[in-house]
């Protein structure tokens, strides 16, 4: 039984239904990418670094790195002891050289600058990092959840991303995300500035960049999504879960249930 959709669900049903159902229906466990365990562990120390120094703190930034990765490629085993996940797909890659990847990134002066560049907001809450938003929309009985990174100081919501290219403003503009945060703060009765959105960037070159990619947003834009959730939302009920073999998606190298779905052909 589905209980709420969330960004991530609904972008997964577009981009394939087939995908969705696995994953959401049938509970399918699959091998986790290094890539999101990596980006996982680099939001979670630069929210960490962050909030520190909000609170008046003088966090090492290298030390929340270590506890954050250690979390995100680590499990303990029956007797305690702290060994490597084996549900992620690790390739070519090892937890150490994408933990020496992750003290490559933030010893970069551009990465470390723009990371104090970032000002959270503080309200009677606290540090306005990973807040949690709801969104309800007509005509859909579950609610839409999503934890928004971070607002800084000005009222702007955003997020922050690891890539391995910088983005383009075109990209930023095209992302959905910021629409289902600026829609559940607007339903909260939290106006943004500008209905602005930001997306702080931290890309993986050989010269690491630090990228804040600033957009605004109109209301009009809040019915497409609304309109949007709804397709989605009739599509699960109705039990319409097809393949999109045309999509970037819809490779052995891509989706981790091939095995299940067009590589069993």
């Amino acid at each position: 039984m589905i209980e709420h959709l969330s960004y991530s669900s609904i972008s997964t049903y577009l981009t394939c239904a087939a995908s969705w159902k696995f994953h959401y229906l049938d509970k399918v466990t699959a091998p986790t990418s290094t890539a999101l365990i990596f980006g996982s562990a680099f939001h979670n120390t630069v929210e960490g670094y962050l909030a520190g120094i909000a609170n008046g703190g003088k966090p090492d930034l290298m030390e929340i790195w270590q506890e954050k990765w250690r979390e995100q490629s680590t499990v303990k085993n029956e007797k305690g002891e702290l060994i490597t996940r084996e549900d992620v797909d690790w390739g070519a890659d090892t937890p150490e050289s994408l933990c020496n990847d992750g003290i490559r990134l933030l010893s970069h002066d551009d990465i470390h600058s723009g990371i104090l560049s970032i000002i959270p907001g503080v309200d009677s809450s606290g540090v306005k990092i990973e807040r949690k938003v709801t969104l309800q929309v007509p005509g859909v009985p579950v609610p839409i959840i999503g934890f928004i990174d971070i607002v800084t100081a000005d009222g702007i919501p955003g997020d922050f991303k690891t890539s391995n290219r910088s983005w383009s403003a075109e990209k930023a503009l095209g992302e959905t995300q910021p629409l289902f945060y600026l829609a559940a703060l607007n339903q909260a009765g939290i106006q943004t500035p500008g209905w602005k959105f930001r997306h702080f960037v931290f890309v993986k070159t050989k010269k690491p960049q630090f990228q804040v990619l600033e957009h605004g947003h109109t209301p009009g834009q809040m019915m497409w999504l609304f309109s949007m959730i709804q397709k989605v939302w009739k599509g699960i009920d109705a039990g319409i879960f097809p393949e999109n073999p045309t999509g970037w998606k819809c490779d052995p190298q891509y989706c981790e249930y091939w095995h299940l779905c067009r590589g069993k052909c």
